[in-house]
């Protein structure tokens, strides 16, 4: 016969209830903890990119607002670096960097990277200053061409993509990056293989101009096709169409 009794205002417990507390509150751990782990493991890890939030560098070359903007910058040393130029926030190239297409500029920065993919982030209007005229050696090298092609990717947003957010694709990151590109943030074609390796293609529309697109297929599966070409670091689609892939999903 058990005469244990609990009684609730006593400092202790019986001793064969103290024993089944024990391991009932272990086993709860134990289940918690392996659960934990396994949600973990599960995870998609969060692709590699750098921001270098609060962290200003300097930065100095050719500027080229068109197709998209860049920053053209030869080292001492003849290393040539293309960056992508975006503003602060949800923006792209601010208004104070805005009318100086193809001169030389110095100005700070923070830097976001992904791979070879190199962008800079322009969050300090007064470091902004137009320097001499370029030299020869200055001036952007004609685009590669690769030639026509028709491309399936995800529509994103290249700030949040090469380092400022983690997710930067997906359903998760659409809010985002409706807002990016709506605030003029460069698109780009995320294209990813069977092996999961993943290339971002920048997107620009003909005749040197800006995309025109609905930002309400951020995140989503389109086809882009045009002509394609290599500058610098960064493939660049001329797109001439560009349409959902899966509209009867959307």
């Amino acid at each position: 016969m058990n005469d244990d009794f609990y009684i609730g205002y006593r400092d202790e417990s019986p001793s064969a209830l103290a024993r089944h507390t024990r391991r009932l509150v272990a086993a709860i751990t134990a289940i918690a903890v392996g659960l934990t782990a396994l949600v973990a493991g599960l995870q998609t890890p969060a692709e590699p990119g750098t921001f270098e939030y609060g962290v200003k560098r300097t930065f100095a070359g050719v500027l080229h607002e068109s197709p998209l903007p860049m920053l053209h910058s030869v080292s001492p040393d003849g290393s040539v670096t293309n960056y992508l130029l975006v503003g602060s926030g949800k923006h792209g190239l601010p208004a104070f960097a805005r009318g100086h297409d193809g001169q030389r500029v110095r100005f700070q920065g923070s830097l976001i990277q992904k791979g070879a993919g190199i962008l800079v982030e322009l969050n300090d209007p007064d470091s902004f200053l137009v320097l001499a005229s370029s030299t020869a050696a200055e001036n952007r090298p004609a685009d590669e061409a690769i030639g026509h092609v028709v491309l399936t990717g995800e529509l994103v947003d290249t700030k949040c993509y090469f380092g400022v957010m983690r997710p930067a694709t997906g359903k998760v990151h659409r809010g985002c990056a409706v807002r990016c590109l709506s605030g003029g943030v460069p698109p780009g074609l995320l294209l990813r293989d069977v092996t999961g390796g993943a290339v971002v293609v920048l997107l620009s529309g003909p005749n040197g101009q800006p995309l025109q697109f609905e930002v309400g297929w951020a995140a989503r599966i389109v086809r882009a096709e045009g002509r394609l070409t290599w500058r610098g670091t960064f493939p660049c689609l001329e797109v001439a169409r560009l349409s959902l892939a899966h509209p009867e999903h959307e």
